[in-house]
């Protein structure tokens, strides 16, 4: 994988949910990389990704650049493979692999919502009004005149 590559899958995962990103990258979104390229297994774990953020990012930084993501790779390799020589073994797993997936829930089916013919009561008839038998005119909506506790306006309350 050339440096260019390396570079373009970098900058994904920087711009991903963030595309005004100039190129740094936060612990979530190296996580985020781990995870996605298939470097986290049972020895690389969630714990053991953020330690390693931790040490190649600055003191007192919270993101780091392409310079330090380059460090990070011979280091995810020792973690993986047990030796940072395994570099480019893991390279090609970021190749095949170095895309940024985006998934969303997607909700289960639940008949009481969805069939409305199980419907109840006023949803049974198509739902509640509060304006069932008043049709709103400009007038209507602009009068000032006093109101009872409800805000119902006493000129138009149809208990009286």
């Amino acid at each position: 994988m050339s440096n260019a590559e390396l570079k373009q899958v970098y900058m994904q995962f920087c711009k991903f949910g963030d595309p005004s990103n100039k190129g740094t990258m936060t612990g979530a979104k190296f996580f985020k990389f781990t995870k996605d390229c298939k470097i986290v297994d049972a020895k690389v774990t969630r714990t053991s990704i953020d330690l390693l953020f931790s040490k190649i990012k600055a003191k007192g930084a919270r993101t780091i650049g392409f310079s330090e993501f380059k460090k990070a790779i011979p280091a995810l390799a020792k973690m993986k493979y047990g030796s940072d020589e395994e570099a480019p073994k893991l390279l090609a797993l970021i190749t095949a692999n170095g895309s940024a997936k985006s998934s969303g829930t997607k909700a289960q089916k639940n008949k009481f919502h969805d069939d409305k013919s199980l419907y109840t009561g006023v949803y049974a008839r198509g739902g509640p009004s509060s304006m069932a038998n008043q049709k709103i005119t400009l007038s209507k909506m602009m009068d000032r005149s006093g109101a009872n506790v409800r805000g119902v306006n006493n000129r138009y309350d149809h208990n009286k």
